[in-house]
């Protein structure tokens, strides 16, 4: 495969990061066409664990080149720091990764706003306050900084200043919380400069590597899409397979295969409907073996069986090729693992996301009940070393969602994984 995909195929946090890491090898290009710093792609290097925010998980391959297009909203301050986190991990970084130039910036403006609107909501969203959505309602607004702004430090100056007046004007902000901005501010140019060095036009470098293998990395998960996710609670961007066109302007023909990432059960980060959400000693389970709290907000993460309504609505809406399936160690103890296969609402049953996506908080989740498979399957290596029922779990889901399942991780290091084709 010369272009392939990954996506998140759930809620987010499905563990994009180490597939990316896995198929990242040989690799010529990974590129990121979306979101931001509320992303958190956790990989491991020599047993270390890394989280990385905003600079594709390919970072780590010697021979990747790293992409983040202009379709992605950019902190430098947070650039600038996962930059210095590679280099003090003996990563190089010259020359390996780019900005594009048209990629919007996110100042600490954007984050003070984004922490206003939370709070004034009662926190109703749990956005990670990052500053994401209101980066990206400036692009909107064509009002918005660019990358390519920062090469040109008067010009960004003027624009900052500008949005800072407007951010006060329009009353998104106090004028007594300017106050604490002013140190931001300034670290923020400092970044900027800082970063300025990788500002690239990344459009030439895709269309001019077509015939080598390049890796999409998709941040967050289909269910969050601002489009196809559970509105309001969503992200503030595309990153199902259709941000790719126009994150990083690669035409969907181009794509090889696309790749959805699903948990072997279901979590989910802040506000929003959650249907298969368990609040029971199984739940509680999950989420500590799992050990799930978020990689961008510490926050503990909501667990839940897996739910295949929402799995199959994700293959149509990427047209997935294959999956991988994440964490299926975390399900080990578990003496009975139970499936969404539809749900039941006003007395009626149905296997239709798109029908009850707007009413999913009165959803009731239709469960079939597996046996579990009680032992540990870390050191599987391959599918035929997995316990039967374990073997018989992945048949049925990837008989649900109508796609292969290609890849099973059984445990967090990198060589935990089994290759199933």
């Amino acid at each position: 495969m010369k272009i392939q995909a990954i996506v998140g195929g759930q809620w987010g946090d499905e563990g994009k990061g180490k597939i990316v890491d896995l198929l990242s090898e040989g690799v010529s290009i990974v590129a990121r066409y979306q979101g931001g710093a509320n992303a958190g792609h956790t990989i491991y290097k020599n047993d270390v664990k890394i989280v990385l925010h905003q600079i594709p998980t390919g970072a780590l391959r010697a021979e990747c080149t790293c992409i983040l297009g202009k379709g992605m909203v950019i902190d430098p301050i947070g650039i600038l720091e996962e930059i210095n986190l590679l280099k003090s991990l003996d990563v190089s970084v010259e020359n390996r990764i780019f900005i594009d130039n048209y990629a919007h910036i996110v100042t600490p403006i954007h984050k003070l706003i984004d922490k206003t609107n939370e709070e004034k909501s009662g926190n109703k969203i749990g956005t990670t306050c990052k500053g994401i959505g209101p980066t990206y309602t400036d692009k909107y607004q064509r009002i918005g900084i660019r990358a390519i702004d920062i090469l040109h430090s008067d010009k960004l100056k003027n624009k900052v200043e500008n949005r800072l007046k407007k951010a006060i004007n329009d009353n998104e902000i106090k004028e007594s919380d300017t106050y604490q901005l002013k140190e931001e501010i300034e670290k923020f140019y400092n970044a900027a400069n800082a970063i300025s060095i990788f500002i690239n036009d990344t459009f030439i470098m895709l269309q001019n590597n077509l015939t080598n293998k390049i890796l999409i990395e998709g941040a967050q998960g289909t269910m969050l899409d601002i489009d196809h996710g559970t509105f309001p609670y969503v992200t503030s961007s595309n990153c199902s397979s259709g941000g790719i066109s126009t994150g990083l302007g690669l035409p969907g023909n181009k794509l090889d295969s696309i790749i959805g990432i699903f948990k072997a059960y279901t979590t989910r980060v802040g506000g929003g409907p959650f249907p298969t959400e368990l609040f029971d000693e199984n739940g509680e389970k999950m989420g500590k073996i799992g050990k799930e709290f978020g990689a961008t907000t510490g926050r503990p993460r909501r667990c839940g069986w897996v739910d295949m309504v929402a799995a199959k609505y994700s293959m149509q809406i990427n047209g997935l090729t294959g999956v991988a399936l994440t964490k299926l160690d975390v399900l080990d103890s578990f003496k009975t693992i139970k499936v969404c296969t539809s749900y039941e609402i006003n007395g009626k049953q149905t296997s239709s996301m798109s029908e009850t996506i707007n009413s999913l908080e009165n959803v009731k989740p239709i469960y079939k009940t597996f046996p579990g498979w009680e032992t540990s399957i870390i050191d599987a290596k391959m599918f035929s070393d997995l316990p039967k029922n374990a073997q018989n779990y992945i048949n049925y889901l990837s008989g649900l969602i109508g796609v292969p399942i290609e890849i099973v991780s059984v445990g967090p290091k990198r060589n935990q994984i089994i290759i199933n084709q």
